[in-house]
């Protein structure tokens, strides 16, 4: 469907453009329709990079917050050897 609309919107659009920038700096004539695909084209890259670089984060923010639990989990394990030395006595002077 996007296609399609793609296309209808290059037949519709045909005419010429020159874009004039500062000092006198201009483009070659390029049809609208090119103008308009181009933008849309540098809008999905750049997201797409701003997407990139957040994944790229997060995982690096996910990476940092595993080695964290990884050494308060160490940290914790004589605390909970101790506490399952405890349980096992108590059972076994109940028994």
């Amino acid at each position: 469907m996007l296609f399609i609309l793609g296309i209808t919107f290059a037949m519709e659009n045909t005419s010429w453009v020159v874009l004039r920038y500062y000092f006198g700096l201009e483009t070659p004539p390029i049809p609208i329709f090119l103008l308009a695909l181009f933008s849309v084209f540098l809008g999905v890259l750049l997201a797409g990079v701003g997407f990139i670089f957040d994944e790229w984060s997060l995982k690096r923010a996910l990476r940092e917050k595993e080695r964290e639990v990884a050494s308060l989990e160490r940290e914790l394990r004589p605390y909970r050897e101790r506490e399952r030395g405890i349980t096992e006595l108590g059972t076994k002077e109940s028994i």
